[in-house]
């Protein structure tokens, strides 16, 4: 047996030091003692009886519609797991896994495992709407057969991990009161720039008091799934990660090379870096994506959208609007930027700011709701006297009063509340990689990226306990053992969550992986994508085969007004770029992938 080493440090430094981490690492064996016949304080946990069930509907998250004849092969169950991996005997923690068995018991091959990212994000609920959606294919259509056939293969799994869902969570309170912190370009003054810091440090220091915070990070989760994969029967993990969840689909890579199956990244931070890297970048992305996809797309529809000629004339209508203004559409088109299939909802909210910038002028007050809502609803956002048109002035005029809601939570009835979050992405995030602790060298980051991305700055960059945080609690393993594995990456090429850039460098050095890459798509999150170039590609991946090219470029699916213009153009193309029909009951299908892509996107204090 080998047996794991017992730090001896204190809980927020007991995994620093590379040779603990390269030591833990050598604890998957299944020896229960050593020759010395000491035994594994971890082998009770890898013996454990699993006792799965039937899962509890209220654990399952909201709104979830699993497939018909689902029955008995969705199941769940709590696996129990150190809370300290290196002191087992500190306690227990209780990890939340569900497993759809797979449709074909005589196909299986095994198990795959799903983490939507985050860190924060709970893959048991989220999960399901993935599930659930290659679950109910139609066979009889040829991408809906691939979908089939990787759900006869394989048991499909979901899990909390810690932090998050139903597994430990962690809760960072205190009394103290945030102080207000201007959204718009002003919050990089001094006095919001010392506000930020106070809200940061406090919520740091509520973090510290919390004794489960230094046990809510990457390695930690990792050795959860490396549990899951053995209780689960299976010599190798087999495992679909989004966003963050690629950054822990590399750890484990990384870690556990030899209990590493098919692994695809999708959406991917670039392991070689640290996050905080993949949340500087975030803003400017979003910038590109404004200007080089939707000011052009409303442009190429002006008559449809009336946002403006040319794209040069939507853009000076939008950097025109008031400061305010833009902060609050800024932050719905970052939220909206997760998935091409906002990009109507994109279009709505930006003529929503529009006529709420109009209306704000216009009013003796920003104060009197009554007033500025009644002025809402006597404005005409869309013209024309269409069904259609009229629906989408609806649309509009109910996204500008939700943006005046949000404009009076902000800057008319700041609401005293204390500094509170029960989320997992700051802890994961300071807990796993360094971060930027000068004042003064963070600062500049954030100015920087205000001039830059003055409507996006603010919701990736106006928190940052990670700066008072006192450094990493883990130690990421090394890069270099990714660089013999066979990963699969998928990315779009204006990904503004995880940013390309970024990830083509990770891919570059990977060698013997592979990519599956859409030149035009900005949805993050790809698979599945209902076509049959990236999702026969992804399968086949998963199903075993290495024959692919090292890059496979799939064309992008085109945007609704563009579809719709060019119906014929789009026909020629449809077995290339235009989704297939994949189910029988297709808008359902397609609504269980808008849950999943809204699910994406960061709640609480995490950055979007």
């Amino acid at each position: 047996m080998k047996r794991c080493p017992q730090s001896t440090t204190s809980p927020w430094t007991w995994l620093v030091a590379a040779a603990t981490a390269a030591s833990l690492a050598a604890c998957g064996g299944g020896d229960d003692a050593d020759g010395g016949g000491t035994p594994d304080p971890l082998q009770a946990y890898r013996d454990q009886v699993v006792q799965w069930g039937v899962c509890d509907a209220t654990a399952l998250g909201p709104q979830v519609n699993l497939p018909d004849g689902v029955g008995e092969r969705l199941q769940c169950a709590d696996v129990r797991a150190p809370l300290d991996w290196a002191k087992p005997d500190r306690g227990d923690v209780s990890v939340a896994v569900m497993r759809l068995k797979s449709m074909d018991p005589a196909q299986r091959k095994g198990s795959i495992l799903f983490n939507p990212g985050g860190p924060g994000e709970d893959g048991l609920w989220l999960s399901q709407y993935l599930i659930g959606f290659i679950n109910s294919a139609d066979p009889a259509t040829p991408v809906g057969a691939k979908y089939r056939q990787l759900a006869s293969a394989y048991d499909m799994v979901g899990f909390s991990p810690r932090g998050t869902g139903s597994s430990v969570h962690v809760l960072c309170q205190t009394n103290e009161v945030s102080k207000f912190v201007d959204p718009t370009p002003l919050g990089t003054q001094d006095v919001y720039v010392a506000n930020a810091s106070y809200n940061a440090s406090k919520y740091a220091i509520a973090c510290a008091r919390n004794p489960v915070t230094p046990f809510v990070n990457t390695d930690a989760t990792v050795r959860d799934m490396d549990l899951i994969r053995g209780l689960l029967g299976d010599a190798k993990l087999n495992y679909v990660g989004y966003s963050y969840g690629t950054w822990l689909g590399a750890w484990y890579a990384s870690l556990f090379p030899d209990h590493a199956g098919r692994m695809v990244l999708d959406s991917s931070i670039d392991f070689s870096g640290n996050l905080e890297r993949a949340l500087v970048a975030k803003p400017v992305a979003r910038q590109i994506i404004e200007d080089r996809i939707l000011a052009p797309y409303a442009a190429r529809h002006a008559a449809y959208y009336q946002l403006g000629a040319s794209a040069g004339e939507v853009s000076q209508m939008i950097n025109g609007l008031s400061p305010r203004v833009q902060a609050l559409l800024g932050g719905q088109l970052a939220g909206d930027s997760y998935s091409v299939r906002k990009s109507e909802k994109s279009m709505t909210a930006i003529a929503a700011a529009r006529g709420l910038d109009a209306v704000l002028r216009a009013a003796p007050s920003d104060a009197d709701a009554g007033g500025v809502v009644g002025a809402l609803a006597k404005t005409v956002f869309i013209a024309g006297g269409t069904a259609d048109a009229t629906e989408r002035n609806q649309a509009a005029m109910s996204q500008a009063i939700q943006f005046y809601n949000q404009y009076r939570h902000t800057w008319v009835n700041f609401p005293a509340q204390s500094i509170s979050d029960s989320g997992g992405f700051w802890p994961v995030t300071c807990n796993d990689s360094v971060a930027t602790t000068d004042p003064a060298a963070w600062t500049a980051i954030v100015r920087a990226q205000a001039q830059a991305s003055p409507r996006y700055f603010f919701s990736a960059l106006g928190h940052n306990p990670c700066q008072f945080w006192g450094g990493p609690r883990t130690t990421k393993p090394d890069f270099k053992p990714l660089q013999s594995q066979k990963l699969l990456m998928v990315q779009s090429q204006f990904d503004s969550a995880t940013p390309t850039p970024d990830a083509l460098n990770m891919f570059a050095q990977l060698p013997t992986s592979h990519l599956v890459y859409v030149p035009g798509e900005y949805t993050h999150g790809v698979f599945p994508y209902q076509t049959a170039c990236v999702d026969v590609a992804v399968v086949d991946y998963l199903m075993g085969s290495d024959q692919a090219p090292r890059q496979i470029d799939c064309p992008a699916k085109p945007l609704p007004q563009d579809a719709a213009a060019s119906a014929a153009k789009a026909q020629s193309q449809a077995s290339a770029s235009e989704p297939a029909r994949t189910h029988k009951d297709q808008e359902a299908a397609d609504r269980l992938l808008d849950k999943f892509h809204e699910g994406l996107v960061p709640k609480g204090s995490a950055p979007r």
